[in-house]
């Protein structure tokens, strides 16, 4: 349910030339020993794709969080699946994303702790248009968790 997503203190999303990166987190606040999911909303710029994870040969689109001793990752972040793209200019099919989509990450905080939990990460990816494909980028990215 969108409503029940809380949108983090990012008041200016990211933007980069290919893309535009938002954080929320789907809690106001957790006690320790609870679940928190994190959300990255990306979203292309016109006529841009980046790559979805299983595409072979590119750089595909990573959430990278950074440890830390408040919380653990237990699974790996999940992805939408990639939509089937033909790259007119190499006549090859590939898996990208080239419309907004969201990755989610599922934590849990370990340490008993009151106040906030700040988690960051990084957001790495290689974008390309309609004809060529642009150096990799890594995008730092954060959530500020408040701990009851």
């Amino acid at each position: 349910m969108m409503a029940a997503w809380l949108l983090q203190a990012v008041a200016n999303p990211q933007e980069t030339p290919h893309l535009q990166i938002k954080t929320s987190a789907n809690v106001a606040a957790v006690a320790p020993g609870g679940t928190v999911t994190l959300r990255v909303e990306v979203t292309p710029k016109p006529k841009m794709h980046v790559y979805a994870p299983g595409q072979d040969g590119y750089i595909p689109i990573q959430l990278t969080l950074t440890a830390g001793p408040a919380f653990s990752a237990a699974a790996k972040a999940k992805y939408p699946a990639g939509e089937k793209y033909v790259m007119p200019a190499l006549n090859e099919t590939q898996l990208v994303y080239a419309r907004p989509f969201t990755i989610t990450q599922a934590i849990t905080l370990k340490r008993p702790a009151s106040g906030t939990v700040t988690v960051k990460g990084t957001v790495r990816y290689q974008a390309c248009d309609d004809t060529i494909c642009y150096l990799p980028k890594t995008v730092p990215v954060e959530w500020t968790i408040p701990v009851r």
